[in-house]
Formats: C-alpha cells, sequence, structure tokens
C-alpha cells in the first residue's frame, strides 16, 4: 500500500493580475491546452472537460494539442508533469496537485491516475466558481472575460479511501471524480482514472454460501440456540471450513481482480458460534473479536503466498466492535473496517459522553491495529425522509479521523434512494470535507443552497438553520431516530412548513428549483404524518406528501420501503 500525504498544503499566492493574461475575452482566447508527454487517460478527460467548461462559460474555444516543446513564449495550460514545473515528477498515484502561473503559461500538475484531472477541477471550482452540485445540475457561471491572476497553489488529500456512499455519488464517478473522491462500491472503466475499490461485506455467507454447504456440512456454521443454523455466523474454529473459505476467496480474487481490498466478515447480524471450541477462541483471543482477528489472519497468511499484493478486510462491527482483550494483532495485511452505527449523530464523537465506549475502542484499536478503515453513517436508516440535522458533526468527525491516521472512511447514507432528506447538500459536503475537513461547513451549506434552489434559496436556508438549532447538549439520535425523537415538536414542524410554503410559493412551477424545494418540504410533511394520529392535519399531510412523492418517486426506509407499505395504504 503506498504512502499517503495527510496534510492539506494552501499555498495561494498573490493574486496579481497580469496584463498579458488574459485567459478569455469577448468569446476568443489566445490560449491553448498543452497536453504532457505520456498523458494518461485521466489527464485527457481533465483537458477536454476544461476546454468544455471554458467554451461554455465564455465561448472561446482553447485547442487542445500535445505538442509539449510548446515555445516558452506561447500563451498555454499545461495539463500533467513537465520538466518546465521544475519540480520532481510525481508518483503515478499521488493524489496531490499544484496550479501555478509561470509568466503568462498556467501549470497543472499531480499524480497522473488522478492528481493532475483533481487539480484542473480545483482550478475551475476555486478560481472560476465552477461547481458540481449533483449529477444533473452543475453550476458554470458565465464569464465575459478572465484574466490569469498569480497563482500558487496546493492541495492534497487528508483522507486516503475517500467513498461517499450516496445514490448520486455511487452511480455517477463522474459526478464522484469531479468532487475529488477516489472510491467506488464497484470497479468499472472510467476515464477518471483508475479509482480504488473495497470488495464486499458481510461476506461470510458469500463466501460459504449455505445453499452450498448446510445440507452436507452443517459443521461450516454457528451453533445458535444449542443447533447449528445456517441464519447465523460460521463456525471459526474448524478448520476444514476456514480452508475452503480460502479457497474460494482466492477463486474471488481471481475473478475480479483489481480491488485493493477484499472482504472477510461477520454476516450483518449478532448470532455467533456457540460451540465449545469457538467459545474457547473467545476466551483466549480476548473477545469476539479476537476469535475473528485469530480466523482472519490465517486467512490472510494464505493469501499473501500468492497475492502479496492485496489486503483482507473485517468488520469491527456489534458485537465485534472492542478490541480484543489479549496479545493478538491485525497482521499487517489486514484492514478493520470499524463501524460506529450504535453512536450518538447528534454530536461529534469526540464532545458527546454517549460516544465514550466508541471513543475507548478506537484507541485501542489505534493501538494494534496497523490499517483502520471508518465506516460511518449520515442519515437515519427508519426513515429516510425525517430531518436528521447532523451538519455540524461531519467535519469534525473528518479531523477527529485523520488525526486518528485512518486509512479510509466510507460515508453511508440513502444509498438506495434517489433523494432522502438534504441529501443533494449532504453527499456534496461530505465530499468536499473528506478531502478538507478545515472548511467552514456553514459557509460550504450556503453555497450550495444559493445555487442550487434559486429564488427559494433565503427561505431554504432558514430552515436548515431552524433544523440545526434543534439540536442541543440534550439531543441525543441514532441512525435509527424515529419521529417522536424530542427534536421534533409542533412548533418545529409548524415554522418549517410555513418556511416551505413560503419558498414554494417563490419558485415558479415546474422548475428544477420547484422540484428541488418540494423534496425539502416532504420531510415535514412526512414528519407530521408519522406524529400524528388519523386527523384532517394527518390527512393534509398525507395528501402533500402523495402529491410530492407521485411524479418523483423514493424510498422512504431502508431495504426497499416505501411510502405505501410503511404506512400501509
Amino acid at each position: 500500500m503506498k504512502p499517503w500525504i495527510i496534510t492539506i498544503l494552501l499555498l495561494a499566492g498573490s493574486h496579481t493580475v497580469q496584463a498579458d493574461n488574459v485567459l478569455f475575452a469577448e468569446g476568443r482566447s489566445d490560449y491553448s491546452i498543452v497536453l504532457a508527454d505520456g498523458a494518461s487517460r485521466s489527464e485527457l478527460t481533465a483537458a477536454k472537460e476544461l476546454q468544455a467548461v471554458l467554451r461554455e462559460m465564455s465561448g472561446a474555444t482553447l485547442p487542445i494539442t500535445r505538442r509539449a516543446s510548446a515555445g516558452t513564449g506561447a500563451k498555454a495550460i499545461h495539463i500533467g508533469w513537465t520538466p518546465r514545473t521544475s519540480v520532481p515528477r510525481p508518483d503515478r498515484h499521488d493524489e496531490s496537485f499544484t496550479y501555478k502561473t509561470v509568466g503568462n503559461n498556467l501549470f497543472i500538475y499531480g499524480g497522473s491516475e488522478r492528481g493532475t484531472m483533481y487539480g484542473v477541477f480545483r482550478f475551475l471550482e476555486r478560481e472560476l466558481g465552477v461547481h458540481w452540485y449533483t449529477s444533473s445540475f452543475t453550476k458554470i457561471p458565465m464569464r465575459s472575460s478572465y484574466t490569469l491572476p498569480s497563482l500558487s497553489h496546493s492541495e492534497a488529500p487528508v483522507i486516503r479511501q475517500r467513498l461517499d456512499f450516496y445514490y448520486d455519488a455511487l452511480r455517477h464517478h463522474d459526478w464522484a471524480a469531479h468532487n475529488l473522491l477516489n472510491t467506488q462500491y464497484q470497479l468499472s472503466t472510467t476515464p477518471y482514472g483508475q479509482m480504488s475499490s473495497y470488495w464486499g461485506m458481510h461476506t461470510f455467507h458469500t463466501l460459504m454460501p449455505p445453499s452450498v454447504y448446510f445440507k452436507d456440512h452443517p459443521e461450516y456454521y454457528s451453533v445458535y440456540k444449542g443447533s447449528r443454523s445456517d441464519k447465523a455466523q460460521l463456525c471459526l474454529s474448524n478448520s476444514d471450513m476456514r480452508r475452503e473459505l480460502t479457497r474460494n476467496l482466492l477463486d474471488v480474487i481471481a475473478k475480479n481482480p483489481g480491488y485493493w481490498c477484499y472482504d472477510v466478515s461477520q454476516n450483518d447480524n449478532s448470532w455467533p458460534c456457540e460451540c465449545r471450541s469457538c467459545l474457547r477462541l473467545v476466551r483466549k483471543y480476548g473477545g469476539h473479536s479476537g476469535a475473528i482477528i485469530w480466523f482472519v489472519n490465517q486467512v490472510a497468511a494464505e493469501v499473501r503466498k500468492t497475492r502479496p499484493d492485496v489486503y483482507i478486510g473485517t468488520f469491527a462491527y456489534r458485537y465485534t466492535r472492542q478490541a480484543p482483550k489479549s496479545s493478538i494483532r491485525p497482521a499487517d495485511n489486514v484492514v478493520i473496517r470499524l463501524c460506529d452505527i450504535e453512536c450518538c449523530m447528534a454530536h461529534p464523537l469526540e464532545a458527546c459522553e454517549q460516544n465514550r465506549s466508541f471513543l475507548s475502542d478506537m484507541n485501542d484499536w489505534r493501538q494494534i491495529a496497523p490499517n483502520i478503515y471508518i465506516w460511518d453513517y449520515t442519515t437515519g436508516f427508519l426513515n429516510y425522509l425525517l430531518p436528521f440535522p447532523n451538519f455540524d458533526v461531519l467535519a469534525a468527525n473528518f479531523r477527529y479521523f485523520s488525526q486518528s491516521h485512518v486509512i479510509g472512511i466510507l460515508e453511508e447514507g440513502a444509498h438506495d434512494a434517489p433523494w432522502s432528506e438534504f441529501s443533494e447538500l449532504k453527499q456534496w459536503l461530505i465530499a468536499q470535507l473528506m478531502w478538507n475537513p478545515y472548511q467552514d461547513v456553514d459557509s460550504l451549506a450556503t453555497l450550495f443552497i444559493n445555487d442550487y434552489y434559486g429564488v427559494a434559496a433565503p427561505l431554504v436556508k432558514q430552515y436548515y438553520d431552524l433544523c440545526r438549532r434543534q439540536v442541543t447538549a440534550d439531543t441525543h439520535f441514532t441512525i435509527k431516530i424515529e419521529p417522536t425523537a424530542n427534536l421534533y415538536d409542533d412548533t418545529f414542524i409548524a415554522n418549517g412548513i410555513s418556511l416551505m410554503q413560503q419558498a414554494l410559493a417563490r419558485v415558479r412551477s415546474n422548475t428544477p428549483e420547484h422540484q428541488r424545494t418540494r423534496r425539502i418540504a416532504a420531510q415535514l410533511y412526512y414528519l407530521r404524518l408519522r406524529r400524528a394520529t388519523p386527523t384532517p392535519s394527518a390527512d393534509a399531510a398525507l395528501r402533500q406528501l402523495k402529491t410530492i412523492l407521485h411524479n418523483d418517486p423514493t424510498l422512504v426506509a431502508e431495504h426497499g420501503i416505501t411510502l405505501e407499505s410503511l404506512i400501509k395504504l
């Protein structure tokens, strides 16, 4: 695994304007876009997108050339490292980047796999105000002219592996790349560089399917409530099962190449094996997590013999979240995917008494695990449409994770629903903050709201602020938040509905801004509906909600739960 940079470098030079550095004016430009020798696929993509954005912004078309020997007097934007940058060539996988002006030339360079591309996108974002907010909405400001100032700006990611587990981010790799994410849930070929991916989750039964093995080998599976069960976990003490799982895993790796890590982890239930041999492992290795590490270390050792380049991952989740109370340690090719599913999501991890046990577990894992990967949660999974005001948690937690030297973060939101409460805003905020968690969240949110909601933005911002104010020191909620939570009351609902009715009155019907604003209003009608017994108020909320969902259907809870199935219409 290659080393990574965990320090953000912001070397913004003085923005001195050079009179002869007019990038474009009145639909014309004297500049060209020059690709470096041996430019990568992502660098070519970045050059084409730079050309297209500048054309849409100004009407000027900058030609793309591979003339690496372009004269020093020519006006050019150089994409990719060249000797003229006067710095050593970055490693191909280095995601840091620099853009700087030298005379009337602009140089944008970084690692050729993704770093240079990120530099181009960040130049367009920081200097020209381009924002890729959602897969269907990119803001490209119109400009009649632009003069390159004196620039010297460098950045590097704080978090190495960055996976935004929201609907748009998972399905639109172009959106993910524009927002400096580098991890996909599944591998695929894209023009945006080779993004990383972690194979699998809860894979005990994926690797050892009961439909194949249970009939002839029930001993491979957990003893649960006195008998072998094909609905629980695996019997970790069974050496024959371990060898078969390892063979199956090696077959998965051979047939699914390219993942940096392959998962060998417990199923999503809390029913570990209760046989005598497994219980001896639990006692010997200091808990269920110790038994898992003992098992996974052996699998990882076998995999290393033929595939020393890959990692084997496992969960620290629910009954395995606590680090083992013994001398056993994860091998250096094992990744611990630590989950904070039980935590209070209203407050930053370090600021809430209810999260003390997680912080203790995190500290214990840091002492023994060479590779920790965080699985974090950002919405209410039983009620996707309920307001979930965790905006002030995101950056603080990312800073904590980065200071804890984690190697990656997965931020799970409403991954199976096209939209949910504030999902468009949250997935964009998460992408921004995983790259640099030292940005001001409220400033980012205000920028997004102003651009995304148009004339309704001031009232949407007031509602956003209203949601944030519901969180006090005594407010606690988890991912299982219900409509009866104490941060919701009749006053909050009435004030929120009033704001959204005013917002909708400002927006012309049948416009994107109108539909986006209706989605925010859906939070409040859903909340009123779920809190009320059958009353005229609940009936009105249901009518409003069904009107919003009619032409823009969405799930209202994880696992395919629709509004109709939830309230049994």
